[in-house]
Formats: structure tokens, C-alpha cells, sequence
């Protein structure tokens, strides 16, 4: 049986936006934009996009985790890192008990880092009459509600240029791939 089995339905809880070669849309020709929940599967969305030929992170195929966390970490390997992909990010800031948004140049993506990440600095002065908890010290600011991706349709890899993920592969830098065959290669 094969690792990565075509969806045959969609996931409810992802939106695709796959008219970008609309004449008025801003889009890259070809490209689909994905939103997807916080709190979905990594894993899920990663075999999504192998299944439905949507490039740039097939290399991260060996993460697990939600949606949320592989955006907060900037999860990266192989010459891939989700900062390649990511659009925009859509949060809950506690802080100030408002909704906040940030685009990809924004959210501050590093290696195993963004902006995403950032902790209160210390105890709320209470709950504000939300009924809810105060906020710790050290609890996260930002909770990750959902997040927008912009993928390159393709059944091929960009070239290969990492030389672990080229010999992982068997195959000379520069090369292109099936999406699928990276996947399996380095996930789980």
C-alpha cells in the first residue's frame, strides 16, 4: 500500500483558491491559495499538496505537528522552509485580546523561529471580564487561528540543491523530482 494515497475528498477545513489565472487576480499564474486551520495535521496539508501537485513543501513531508506549530518553528529541511510558502498569518494576540494578521515578511520567519513565538512578558492584570483565565508569564502571545499558503501547481520539484536530500534521492544536484517521491523519501 502506498504511504500517500490520493484524497479522493477534500478536506473540509482547507480552503483552495485556485483561480489565479484570473484576469484580475494578484496571484502568480498558477499559483493556489490554500488557507488552512491552526490546528490541522502538518502532516495532512503536506500529503494534500503532494496529491494535488502543489509545490514547495514536499521536502517537509518528515514533521509532525499542527499547522500552527510548523509555521511558528519555520520548520525546514532539504532546502525547503515553510517561509517559502506562507502568505499570511491570521492570529488570536492575547495581549491585547484582538485578532491580528500578519504577512509573511511580518511574521518574521527565521530558522526555527518567527515572531510567532514571542511570550507575554508577565501576568495579565485579570480577565477583562472575559471569563477567562489572566495570561501567564512565559504563555504564548499569539495563538496561530489559521494560515494562508501560496503554492506553485507542478508534479516536479524545483532543481534539487541540497546534496543530503540529492543523495537521499540518488540523484545529481539540479535534478527535478515527482513531488511524491521527495515525500516518501524523507517522511515518516
Amino acid at each position: 500500500m502506498e504511504k500517500y494515497q490520493l484524497l479522493r475528498t477534500p478536506i473540509p477545513s482547507i480552503k483552495v483558491d485556485d483561480s489565479a489565472c484570473d484576469v484580475d487576480d494578484l496571484a502568480k499564474c498558477g499559483g493556489v491559495q490554500v488557507s488552512v486551520p491552526g490546528t490541522d495535521s502538518w502532516a495532512a496539508l503536506v500529503q494534500r499538496a503532494v496529491d494535488s501537485e502543489w509545490t514547495g513543501i514536499e521536502a517537509l513531508a518528515g514533521f509532525d505537528g499542527t499547522v500552527a506549530e510548523a509555521v511558528r518553528s519555520n520548520y525546514a529541511a532539504y532546502g525547503q522552509e515553510v517561509a517559502d510558502t506562507l502568505m499570511s498569518v491570521r492570529t488570536w494576540d492575547t495581549q491585547e485580546d484582538a485578532q491580528r494578521t500578519f504577512a509573511s515578511l511580518d511574521a518574521r520567519l527565521g530558522e526555527g523561529t518567527s515572531r510567532l513565538m514571542e511570550q507575554l512578558a508577565g501576568p495579565s492584570a485579570g480577565d477583562g471580564g472575559s471569563g477567562q483565565p489572566a495570561a501567564t508569564e512565559g504563555a504564548l502571545r499569539y495563538e496561530v487561528l489559521d494560515v494562508d499558503f501560496l503554492f506553485v501547481q507542478g508534479n516536479l520539484t524545483r532543481p534539487i540543491v541540497d546534496d543530503d536530500l540529492a543523495a537521499l534521492l540518488g540523484v545529481e544536484k539540479r535534478t527535478r523530482v515527482p513531488l511524491r517521491r521527495v515525500a516518501e523519501a524523507v517522511g515518516p
